[in-house]
């Protein structure tokens, strides 16, 4: 007998489905601990901080990608986070934990 196809698992629901499975329905998302920060600068420094707080060699545990971006959900220390981007939107959610030395650390790395 075949599962149901849940309809958050399909286009163009999917990420929320991704979001589920990873506990992240209630995430919050780092653009509200960078207020005043453009999504162009947001998108730039989510690596560079992401690295800053050892969270860069973590492991994908899901990856849904496409021709313009796609969606990955990261462990980075033991914590999911929901990373999303494509050519019209960046976004990254996570619990607070998480996004405060994100955030910290990508506020100390944009300082010139």
């Amino acid at each position: 007998m075949n599962d149901p196809i849940d309809p958050e698992d399909q286009y163009p629901l999917y990420p929320r489905g991704m979001q589920r499975r990873h506990g992240l329905l209630d995430a919050h998302d780092l653009a509200d601990y960078l207020p005043g920060w453009s999504e162009n600068e947001l998108r730039a420094g989510f690596w560079p901080g992401l690295e800053a707080i050892g969270g860069s060699g973590e492991f994908v545990l899901e990856q849904n990608l496409g021709l313009d971006g796609g969606e990955t959900v990261l462990r980075v220390h033991g914590l999911p986070l929901l990373h999303s981007e494509d050519i019209w939107n960046f976004q990254v959610l996570g619990p607070p934990e998480l996004l405060r030395p994100l955030a910290d650390a990508m506020r100390a790395l944009s300082k010139p």
